[in-house]
């Protein structure tokens, strides 16, 4: 385990399109514990969750799954990990930091450290992952991010992200995984930067890093974490992934 990473997962239990979301029973732990033991097992640092409701705080406390309270009105989860580094004594240890979204309760523990290796590359300040989606019905889903990317060097470097099918015509799509990783000067820059309008429009946090000129590195993966946002998710989820 690096003693510089710290891994920090955003949660808020006021989700507009599944209220209570990171408490929700799944085969018996809830989704926020799903996703905390999946960090803990990649072994790439200290894991936290930042929460911003007593209910979730109540349960972290009771579970003995290290949380930090943050405030409850902040723009994106990034925002809200940034707020928490803030509040913890050691924040000066940390040189990376990884945002793991709460809602993706069979992420691979491998991924994560996939994602925490790019991040120590020396020209990566962010990074994040992507996969090739392979179901066609999920290409026009609005809840299913798109990412165009381009080779950039050794790596990938996204252009842009949306929630439309994009590059237009193109014969492969990519599907965005909600996991981020920051250097920690860069994390500082990206949550002092104002919200912009690809950001503002499209509802994705990532845009703000494009839109002001940071360069967001891409991993690729075979297979993508089930992101639960609605209860359609959820039901689907049950159904199908637990016995994957």
């Amino acid at each position: 385990m690096s003693n510089d990473t710290l891994i920090v997962i955003p949660i808020r239990m006021a989700s507009s399109r599944l209220p209570g979301k990171p408490l929700i029973d799944i085969n018996g732990k809830t989704m926020v514990a799903h996703v905390w033991e999946k960090a803990m097992l990649s072994k790439c640092g200290d894991v936290i969750v930042a929460c911003c409701d007593k209910e979730a705080r109540d349960y972290l406390k009771k579970k003995n799954i290290p949380y930090v309270m943050t405030k409850k009105k902040l723009n994106s989860g990034t925002d809200r990990v940034h707020n928490a580094i803030n509040t913890l004594s050691k924040k000066n240890l940390y040189k990376y930091v990884i945002n793991l979204q709460g809602d993706v309760p069979n992420i691979s523990p491998k991924i994560i450290k996939k994602l925490a290796l790019i991040i120590r590359k020396k020209s990566v300040d962010m990074a994040t992952l992507v996969s090739k989606i392979k179901d066609p019905k999920l290409i026009n889903d609005k809840n299913i991010v798109k990412a165009a990317i381009t080779k950039h060097l050794k790596f990938n470097k996204a252009l842009y992200f949306s929630r439309s099918p994009i590059p237009y015509g193109s014969k492969e799509f990519f599907e965005h995984i909600g996991i981020y990783a920051f250097k920690i000067n860069t994390l500082k820059r990206f949550v002092n930067l104002k919200m912009g309008k690809l950001e503002k429009t499209e509802s994705l946090e990532q845009l703000r890093a494009l839109e002001n000129g940071i360069d967001i590195i891409v991993g690729k993966v075979n297979k993508a974490p089930y992101s639960i946002d609605t209860s359609n998710d959820l039901k689907f989820f049950l159904k199908n992934e637990l016995t994957k």
